[in-house]
């Protein structure tokens, strides 16, 4: 490694800075970092070489290598866009320093990961040192985020996104004619959805499942949906049996063959829309699936059932006692109770109030 990019760090001052402002590496994450668990998945998952921290919160993830083609960079985006942490990642090569926004949606493909907003500025090491100097402050300032305000929208960020879409498909597959699934069928359908996704994604069951399911030619839900009709009801409501046995959950204890039995092409045809990654509620589509639920954080699950379950039926979830912890606020409590502990990879620990 050339000694310009060996000494990434001092074109942003960070030379000096230690945990928990500037994390350089997993082994810096002891007591008092905020946020441990995510910036360890950053570290490992990602790969990257440094984070800034912000009151005890990542703000800017930092990768550097010799260079970055475009293929990496549009995967790297993606998976940072879903992990949903930093809302700021900066690449580091050579001769350049390019700073992406973690609220603009990935890129497809056949689309340049340097529009739409994702590529925030680009800057040169040698010819703009000073503003690189000066990058670190400015986020910490808050400058950084009001003068690129257009890269920084909060609706664009993967949990609501994720969330929006959800809600434009349950409102579309309620509107369907001749459909007879109330509201709560609805939302444990799509909450199925999304935890048989996470599943495929994270490799906890693949297509040997499927097929262990009746699902033969599928190796993925998006496949199996598009086709619609009775096979595709079938494998799919196989699946939902399979899982509820293996897993025991409360998502799976409705009546699946009377619900199956209400579940039409117009259905799945919404259903298909979805998981092909199209805009549900304009009606207009991309056909690109930018959701990857290895790097989404669980907490992001848990706002979808928190959501669809207060949307469908408050009384019911007043009388459960069906609260889910705010993620802000489950941080706090952790970094508290562990403070002084050290790294966890070693420990067990007992949750008596923990939930489904």
């Amino acid at each position: 490694m050339s000694r310009l990019l060996h000494d990434w760090r001092s074109d942003f001052g960070l030379e000096d800075w230690a945990p928990p402002r500037f994390i350089g590496s997993a082994a810096d994450l002891g007591a008092g970092v905020g946020q441990a668990n995510a910036l360890r998945r950053a570290f490992t998952e990602l790969h990257i070489d440094g984070a800034f921290c912000l009151n005890d919160s990542p703000v800017i993830y930092f990768k550097a290598a010799k260079h970055f083609d475009n293929n990496q960079v549009r995967l790297l985006h993606r998976q940072f866009w879903n992990q949903g942490i930093s809302p700021i990642l900066v690449l580091v090569d050579e001769s350049d320093v390019r700073v992406y926004s973690g609220l603009a949606t990935p890129a497809r493909e056949t689309d340049s990961i340097d529009e739409q907003n994702r590529l925030v500025i680009t800057l040169k090491r040698v010819a703009q040192a000073q503003e690189l100097r000066q990058l670190v402050l400015s986020v910490e300032s808050g400058q950084f985020f009001r003068v690129h305000a257009r890269s920084f929208d909060p609706s664009q960020r993967v949990d609501k996104r994720l969330l929006q879409n959800l809600r434009a498909t349950r409102e579309a597959m309620g509107r369907v004619a001749g459909g007879h699934l109330n509201p709560q069928t609805l939302d444990a359908l799509l909450c199925r959805i999304v935890f048989a996704c996470y599943l495929l994604d994270r490799k906890v069951i693949d297509p040997g499942y499927l097929r262990s399911c009746g699902i033969e030619d599928a190796s993925d839900l998006r496949v199996l949906v598009a086709d619609s009709g009775t096979e595709a009801v079938t494998g799919l409501y196989g699946l939902f049996k399979r899982l509820g046995q293996d897993f025991n959950g409360d998502l799976f204890s409705d009546d699946l063959d009377a619900e199956a039995e209400a579940i039409t092409d117009d259905h799945l045809r919404v259903l298909s829309r979805f998981l092909a990654g199209a805009d549900v509620e304009s009606g207009q589509g991309t056909l690109f699936w930018p959701y990857d639920f290895a790097f989404i954080p669980i907490e992001t699950i848990s706002a979808i059932y928190e959501h669809f379950l207060s949307a469908s039926d408050r009384t019911a979830k007043k009388k459960k006692g069906a609260f889910y912890t705010p993620r802000f606020l489950a941080e706090t409590t952790l970094d508290l109770a562990l403070d002084g502990i050290g790294s966890l990879l070693d420990k067990r620990f007992l949750d008596p109030a923990c939930g489904s």
